[in-house]
This record gives structure tokens, sequence and C-alpha cells, in this order.
């Protein structure tokens, strides 16, 4: 499979998708290791019940860091990652980042390797 398809499916991943409950949260190596075995199915993937449910858990994931983030301005606390106004991280980075972060996070919900990820990408500098 080319890159480009790779890329593009990958990129539906994160597509909107309805989100899943709190307690249905995936952990990030779950998430890698279906979104990798989906990837391989090249064109078929599109087909497999698997997309929506990889789908609805990345929108799961961001809605709970974007409700985080408000959670922690409010009560005044300093955010987890310092993203730029009108950044955004792409799907192959987001996966790339989640690959390498430490064996740990494996069994962490998919929201705290997102996390992690964008506070290595966008770390908030101190002066």
């Amino acid at each position: 499979m080319s890159y480009s398809r790779s890329k593009a499916l990958v990129a539906a991943l994160l597509i909107a998708g309805v989100a899943l409950p709190a307690n249905a949260a995936m952990t990030v190596g779950t998430f890698l290791s279906r979104a990798n075995a989906l990837r391989e199915q090249g064109p078929m993937a599109f087909m497999s019940p698997e997309l929506p449910a990889l789908k609805a858990e990345a929108k799961a994931a961001t809605n709970q860091l974007k409700a985080e983030r408000a959670a922690r301005a409010a009560a005044g606390k300093p955010p987890i990652a310092c993203v730029p106004e009108g950044e955004s991280v792409g799907i192959m980075d987001m996966l790339d980042g989640l690959n390498e972060l430490p064996a740990s996070y494996q069994k962490r919900p998919l929201k705290d390797g997102y996390a992690r990820v964008l506070a290595n990408l966008y770390p908030c500098g101190r002066g």
C-alpha cells in the first residue's frame, strides 16, 4: 500500500465520529494495534466495521482533551500543551508520537497519549 493511501486511511480515522461513553475508553496500545491492522487492509479498510469504532475513539479522546483544557483554564491551572493558535497535528504525526511514547503509556487511555504527544510537540516554555 502506498504512503499516500496509508495517510488518507489513517486521516479518515480522525474524521468526526460518535463519541463512546467515558468508561469505554480505549488504551493507546489497543488503538495503535487496531489502527495498524486496519491500515494493512488497504482500501478494504474503508468497508471495515473497525473504521467507525476507531474514528469514535479518536473523536472521544479529542473531546475529552478539549473539556480538560477548558477545566484547567477555568481553575487557573496551566495548560498541558501550548499549541500555537491555528496549529494542528496531523494524523501521521499523532500516530508517530503515540508510537514513540514510553511503554508505560500503552495501557493508558488514548486521551492521555494524545495529551503527552501534544505536550512533547508543543511544550509550554517558561520565560
